[in-house]
């Protein structure tokens, strides 16, 4: 009898030394495994990291004297930490992306506007999130059993703990690069989800954030063959398609112009190609930047400096100008996926699709930033980053030099540049960061006025949007119009969505699901914005001078079983997913131009510009104009997978899908480590371009003109 107070007070030390680090640690694992993907040998970090930050909360909390505060306040860090990774949970269920939880804090209102998407993902992920909960009752259990012993002996060795697990960490962190990288936030938030942690990449979030990793200067990539192989191509190969039910170019426009009697074919003015030699020319402006390189004090821009000049540019090609002096609409869709478009039930979004430049291997990678992040990308011509601030408002609130936009190059022609948004004007801070882009911006509250005339209805109306918007439109002088649709916005269903109600009769007996036929019947609206569109531009005499892009800004990433109900088959996850439609489309065109090539968001703002023959350097873009001879790049977001000419690469598990005549055992370790080595250089071009105002520091012509 006389030892057992002892015991209990050795049994009380032991688990107030223990209880955080193992909590967190648990924590950790609970998140690997249900979220990340399966527990490899990285697991070590996140564990360790998770350990050390255990011991400094114990060690800290064992040393408040008085007992009742001490659990008290053991029971608020521990339901804290709990919250936390639930937050992580479902933040990850909504967006497929990681949460930042202190570069976020700027738009963390906007969540109110997912509530029904984060409610149904808490109940879809319930298990995961008991699990997480599962420590906030064995506490509960060791605070009724140990409430009135003492745990100061627990101070002492939960400092030696904490300075052990710290320098185990140190250590194992110093000999990997990528962790360390990771730990610094210079790879990105997806892999250093995975290969530290929530916890790690969360407090590196705060700390680090803005950080970003040492540029390669000049990435050489190998011939993707192995040493050993006896394959040798004679000349380039077109890739392969994937689900190649498209008709061919020639027949692609049957069905579809019947549906629209009022584009007659007559109405357009036939584009020639030049007879003379065409000579292609490389796509630079008068840059120096070895130079510049020279001159630079700071470590950063002097190596973008020196990276930008050893860059191979695009050529012109027989499309350069093709659109010069044209109007330019353009449009990025909320929520599309290419499954929206049918030949009967939207014709004229299957003529633009089809009759125009043809894109048969376009992909809207899921990028960081959910809307705002597609819409950087599509508008930028790089990515948003992945982890850190969102770019887009970011771009705004420090009045970034946003020199290569649409808005900025087609302004200093004359253009007068407007964009449209049926939300609010400070949503995601657009009257910021589009404003800077050189947009007059018109959304609620700056002359949106909505149906309603007052009141937004949820989701407002997207053919609404542009009747609305052609009182600021004057057709009689060269104009460029951006939209940003807000129609197809999740959720989709009868009675929390205006368009999808509004449109319900018209898939009423589409073969399908109520969520995807809802999706179908807001996504509608579309459709009916285009086709009033044309039929403007017609009236207006400028179908044939007026260019219209459209894409998404993501996939429908929360609902992606009704993209694999529409497709008839569950989508592959790397890659097939993220595929979509990219609409280039003009009046002047009298036949389709069929793109074979492999492309995505980042590529548009280059092609673009060559089509319209502005003025800019393709050395300062991650995107390239799809339309050059240029290799071909398709990086998704945070993962390093990839398609490039010679295959498609799945980071996630190695998986090599060769294009012919290559074969998987052909394609050389040295060259998938080389173009991974790209594509990180791309990721952080675009947070150096931004923290830096690195179109500021070049020689760019300013003065409209």
């Amino acid at each position: 009898m006389k030892n057992k107070g002892p015991k209990k007070e050795y049994v009380a030390a032991m688990l107030s030394l223990l209880f955080f680090p193992l909590m967190l640690c648990y924590q950790e694992l609970v998140f690997h495994i249900f979220v990340t993907g399966p527990a490899g040998p990285d697991i070590i970090y996140p564990l360790l990291f998770a350990f050390f930050t255990g011991s400094l909360i114990s060690m800290i909390w064992n040393a408040i004297p008085l007992r009742i505060l001490r659990w008290v306040t053991g029971f608020l860090l521990a339901l804290f930490f709990i919250l936390f990774f639930q937050t992580h949970v479902v933040y990850h269920s909504v967006f497929v992306t990681y949460w930042a939880p202190f570069s976020t804090l700027s738009v963390a209102g906007q969540a109110f506007d997912y509530g029904g998407m984060i409610h149904d993902n808490a109940l879809a992920n319930n298990t995961t999130l008991m699990l997480l909960a599962l420590p906030l009752a064995i506490y509960l259990l060791l605070m009724v059993s140990c409430f009135r012993i003492p745990a100061r002996k627990a101070v002492l060795p939960s400092y030696l703990s904490c300075c052990i697990s710290a320098v185990i960490f140190i250590s194992l962190l110093f000999n990997n690069a990528d962790a360390y990288e990771c730990t610094l936030g210079q790879n990105g938030l997806d892999e250093a989800m995975y290969k530290v942690g929530a916890l790690n990449s969360s407090i590196g979030d705060g700390l680090f954030a803005g950080e970003n990793g040492e540029l390669t200067i000049a990435v050489s990539v190998p011939p993707p063959l192995s040493q050993n192989t006896v394959v040798k191509p004679q000349e380039p190969q077109k890739p392969r398609q994937q689900n190649s039910d498209i008709p061919a170019a020639e027949t692609a426009t049957a069905g579809a112009a019947s549906a629209l009697d009022i584009f007659a074919a007559d109405t357009g003015t036939e584009i020639t190609e030049p007879e003379e030699e065409f000579i292609p020319l490389p796509r630079i402006m008068d840059i120096n930047f070895e130079e510049l390189a020279e001159a630079e004090t700071n470590k950063n821009i002097k190596n973008m400096h020196l990276y930008f000049a050893a860059q191979e540019p695009t050529y012109t090609n027989k499309y350069t100008g093709m659109f010069e002096g044209y109007n330019l609409i353009w449009i990025t869709v909320e929520g599309m996926s290419k499954y929206i478009i049918d030949d009967e039930r939207t014709p004229t979004l299957y003529m633009m699709a089809h009759e125009g430049f043809d894109f048969k291997n376009y992909y809207t990678p899921l990028w960081y930033g959910s809307t705002s992040g597609g819409e950087w990308a599509v508008l930028t011509g790089t990515p948003p980053g992945n982890g850190g601030y969102i770019a887009m408002e970011h771009s705004g609130t420090s009045k970034t030099n946003m020199y290569f936009t649409p808005s900025k190059r087609l302004g200093a022609l004359g253009y007068e540049c407007t964009g449209f948004h049926a939300n609010y004007a400070d949503y995601y801070g657009r009257n910021l960061s589009h404003t800077n882009m050189g947009l007059k911006w018109i959304a609620y509250g700056t002359g949106y006025k909505g149906e309603r005339g007052g009141s937004l209805l949820w989701p407002e109306s997207d053919l609404n949007l542009w009747n609305e918007s052609t009182a600021f439109l004057d057709f009689s002088k060269p104009f460029y119009a951006y939209y940003m649709t807000i129609s197809g916005h999740a959720q989709y269903n009868w009675g929390g969505n205006a368009m999808c109600a509004r449109h319900k009769e018209l898939v009423a007996e589409l073969p399908y699901s109520d969520k995807s036929k809802a999706y179908l019947a807001c996504e509608y609206e579309v459709e009916l914005m285009l086709t009033q569109m044309l039929a403007d531009l017609k009236d207006a005499d400028i179908l044939d001078k007026t260019v219209i892009v459209l894409t998404a800004d993501h996939i429908p990433y929360n609902d992606m079983d009704i993209c694999d109900e529409l497709a008839g088959h569950e989508l592959e996850q790397e890659f097939e997913k993220y595929e979509n439609a990219l609409i280039i489309w003009s009046g002047a065109m009298t036949e389709p131009v069929v793109v074979d090539k492999y492309c995505s968001s980042i590529d548009i703002l280059p092609t673009v510009l060559n089509l319209f023959d502005i003025e800019y350097d393709s050395r300062l873009m991650a995107g390239r104009d799809i339309l050059s001879d240029s290799p071909q790049l398709v990086m998704f977001n945070g993962s390093k997978s990839f398609i490039s000419d010679t295959c498609m690469y799945n980071a996630k598990d190695g998986t090599i899908i060769p294009f012919a005549p290559y074969s998987a055992e052909d394609i050389s370790t040295d060259y998938i480590n080389a173009v991974e080595e790209e594509i990180k250089n791309k990721a952080r071009l675009a947070s150096l371009i931004i923290d830096n105002n690195y179109y500021d520091k070049l020689p760019l012509e300013t003065e409209d003109k």
